[in-house]
């Protein structure tokens, strides 16, 4: 679902991107803020390897700004900051280039870089890295940049990276010629500690968060947009907020992805899915997404995680129904229960983050699948199990006359945590 939007208002239209980071409207409290979630430095680290929280995914938001010649809803740029901005760009591209190929790897164009969309993306993310270095917010929604009352001097205009209240100001305010074909914008946030002050490369961070994106049904489906053709990403690091440099560090993702002059009108023929058949290396469980893929189900992702969603979209359709789930453990030769959301059972029906009628997800229920294979949880639920292949198949019932079946397989990575 795309929203379009005018400059006074930023529709939130998915959860990540398509990017609808819980602004505009339609959201509850799931998809308003997040925070931070760093690991006490006290805590024990036996083994001195990197702990993490899993990335904070905000919810996804669209703009399309309707007259670049409009003046943006609050405030401009700083025009003299006191911080220069920085970027990892290997870090980024290593995120481009999951992003890439999960679309060509499922039948859909790649992502080219576009240095404008980099500019808006590394000027968020060192925003919200302000914040997040100066501060330890109560509440704090990543795609705004409004001021927060109890942390009004790292906020608002006050934080020397501020850019525009929202992604439509700032996409306004860069005067960013892509705008009118839709822009969406995709957060994640990790933060590791370790004892020993060992730390995953940023690269490797950055390929993790990324593919964490991927494993989030809102955000999935911004990512994969037929009509996007170009995407600018911010990769940067810091020092959490009163911890200790040795021991802590804080990785900020923000990735702009637009359509173009030359891919707004592309679609998919057929069946689309994500993953599709011979794509590996996906995460192994979902532990957090805002919205909440299970909302209202009782389920706490973050100690419940659920495996690898799939997407499934037909853009030629205006109805599909899908039946007949199987998601087999190949290795194992067991069946993986599910659940379908749809737009019958969806949490979100009536806001702006309701999921079309040509649209669906696949949930793996791995409650009873013993994957942790390491550390307090050894055994536990880690989602599917890592490094194993599962084959998917359903039946769709396209607009309510034909019937056509599905199938797929696809392998999971090394078991997230």
């Amino acid at each position: 679902m795309t929203s379009y939007t005018s400059q006074k208002n930023l529709a939130a239209v998915l959860f990540l991107t398509i990017f609808l980071s819980a602004c505009g409207g339609g959201g509850d409290s799931d998809s308003s803020s997040t925070s931070a979630n760093t690991p006490d430095s006290s805590q024990n680290d036996e083994t001195a390897q990197p702990t993490t929280s899993e990335p904070i995914i905000s919810a996804p938001i669209i703009a399309t700004p309707t007259s670049q010649g409009d003046e943006p809803s609050d405030g401009t740029p700083n025009a003299g900051d006191n911080g220069s901005a920085d970027n990892n760009v290997q870090a980024a591209l290593s995120a481009n280039n999951q992003f890439s190929l999960a679309r060509t790897s499922c039948g859909l164009n790649g992502l080219s870089v576009d240095t404008e969309l980099d500019d808006i993306a590394i000027q968020h993310a060192n925003y919200i890295k302000y914040v997040f270095a100066n501060s330890s917010p109560t509440s704090f929604n990543a795609h705004f940049e409004n001021e927060i009352s109890d942390i009004a001097s790292v906020t608002g205009s006050n934080n020397p990276f501020f850019s525009g209240l929202d992604l439509a100001d700032r996409l306004i305010n860069a005067d960013y010629g892509n705008s009118q074909y839709g822009v969406t914008e995709n957060i994640a946030q990790s933060v590791y500690y370790s004892s020993a002050g060992n730390f995953l490369s940023t690269e490797a961070v950055a390929s993790s968060m990324a593919k964490s994106l991927l494993s989030a049904p809102y955000h999935l489906r911004s990512l994969m947009l037929p009509t996007s053709g170009v995407v600018g990403t911010g990769m940067v690091t810091y020092t959490p907020s009163s911890k200790n440099a040795a021991n802590n560090k804080g990785y900020v993702l923000v990735s702009n992805a637009a359509g173009t002059k030359t891919t707004t009108n592309k679609t998919f023929e057929g069946v689309f899915t994500y993953p599709c058949q011979d794509v590996t290396g996906t995460v192994t469980a979902l532990y957090n997404e805002t919205p909440n893929p299970v909302r209202g189900s009782g389920r706490n992702l973050r100690t419940d995680p659920i495996g690898q969603p799939v997407y499934i979209n037909m853009p030629s359709a205006d109805k599909v129904k899908v039946s007949n789930v199987k998601f087999r453990d190949v290795q194992r030769n067991i069946d993986v229960p599910t659940q379908l959301l749809d737009s019958d059972n969806d949490p979100y029906k009536g806001t702006n983050y309701a999921l079309p009628t040509n649209e669906a997800f696949i949930l793996p229920l791995t409650d009873a699948l013993k994957s942790c294979e390491s550390g307090s949880n050894k055994g536990g639920n880690c989602g599917l199990y890592g490094n194993s292949e599962y084959k998917v198949s359903f039946d769709i019932l396209v607009d309510d006359k034909t019937l056509e079946q599905q199938s797929f397989t696809f392998t999971t990575g090394k078991v997230n945590y």
